[in-house]
C-alpha cells in the first residue's frame, strides 16, 4: 500500500471528457477537491455546465472523498490570473497530502501507474513538481482523429505544465510553478521543448518504454463545444478566437495536409498534422 496521500482537483468547466479522464486517475486518489465558482461564471464572466461537471464527478467518486472548495474566480481582463487563483484555491485545499495531480478534463491519463512512477522519480530527486509528455488531438470527426506531429511525422509532445505539484505550491501562471520540477521525456523525442536544452532548476529523465505519453483532447471536440471553451478559457485574450476557428480548427478535415506551424500562440510548436482513422 502506498504511504503516500494523493490529492487531485477537478476544475468544473469542462464536462466533455471529465468521465474517461477522472475514472483513470480516481483509484489513487485520497482526496478530492471541486474549486467551485457559486457564481456559475468561469475566467472571462461566461457561463460554465458547472453542475454537470459536479454531478459527474459524484458519478465517478464511489468512496464520496469528493469536497467543495466554493469562490468566484471571474476577471475578463486577466482570464489567465483568474485561473490561476482558482487552481490555487484548489491545491491549497489539499494541504494535508503528499502530491496533487493538476490533470485537466480533457487529458487523458493512459494508466495510473504513470502517477506512480512520476511521484517516485521525483521523492528520489526531491523536486516540486513534474511534468509529463502529451500528444495532442487538435480534431476529431466521426471517422477520423487529427494529430499534431513532427515535419517528418514523428510523434510530436509537448509540456503544457506540471501534472504533479507538492501541495504547498505557489502557482505563478495556470498550473505552473516555481522551484525544481522534473520533465520526464520520451526518448529520442525531437519536439520543441524535448530539443531544448533544460530549462533553469529543470531535472529531465527519459521515461522507460513501458509508459505511453497522455492524450490532449483540449481541441478534439464538436464545433459547439469549441465555440463555448474558446469563450471561457484562459486564453481568451490572447488569440483572435474566432479567426482561429473559423480559418484553421473548422477546415482541418479537408486542409489538414497543407497546415505548417499553426499553433495559435507559438506557431512553431504545432509543425504538421497527420490523419488516423478511427
Amino acid at each position: 500500500m502506498d504511504p503516500r496521500r494523493v490529492g487531485a482537483y477537478v476544475l468544473p468547466g469542462d464536462p466533455t471528457w471529465l468521465d474517461r479522464t477522472l475514472s483513470v486517475y480516481y483509484p489513487l486518489l485520497d482526496e478530492l477537491v471541486v474549486p467551485l465558482p457559486h457564481d456559475g461564471r468561469g475566467w472571462t464572466g461566461r457561463p460554465l455546465p458547472v453542475q454537470e461537471c459536479l454531478d459527474i464527478v459524484r458519478t465517478v467518486d464511489t468512496r464520496g472523498i469528493a469536497q467543495v472548495v466554493p469562490g468566484s474566480w471571474v476577471d475578463p481582463r486577466d482570464p489567465l490570473g483568474a485561473e490561476t487563483r482558482q487552481r490555487q484555491a484548489a491545491v491549497d485545499a489539499l494541504a494535508g497530502t503528499d502530491w496533487v495531480v493538476q490533470l485537466d478534463g480533457d487529458e487523458l491519463l493512459p494508466a495510473p501507474g504513470l502517477l506512480v512512477h512520476a511521484m517516485d522519480r521525483a521523492d528520489a530527486l526531491g523536486v516540486d513538481a513534474v511534468e509529463l509528455p502529451m500528444r495532442v488531438i487538435f480534431r476529431r470527426t466521426r471517422r477520423a482523429r487529427y494529430e499534431v506531429v513532427q515535419p517528418g511525422g514523428a510523434p510530436h509532445l509537448e509540456y503544457p505544465g506540471p501534472v504533479l505539484v507538492r501541495p504547498l505550491a505557489r502557482l505563478t501562471s495556470t498550473r505552473r510553478t516555481d522551484g525544481p520540477f522534473l520533465r520526464l521525456v520520451v526518448p529520442g523525442d525531437t519536439s520543441l521543448q524535448s530539443a531544448r536544452a533544460p530549462e533553469d532548476g529543470e531535472v529531465r529523465e527519459s521515461l522507460p518504454d513501458e509508459f505511453d505519453s497522455l492524450v490532449h483532447n483540449s481541441w478534439g471536440r464538436t464545433p459547439a463545444e469549441i465555440l463555448a471553451k474558446i469563450r471561457s478559457w484562459g486564453h481568451a485574450n490572447d488569440i483572435h478566437r474566432y479567426r482561429f476557428y473559423g480559418a484553421v480548427w473548422l477546415p482541418a478535415p479537408v486542409t489538414w495536409r497543407l497546415l505548417r506551424d499553426f499553433h495559435p500562440l507559438a506557431g512553431e510548436l504545432w509543425p504538421r498534422l497527420r490523419r488516423v482513422a478511427d
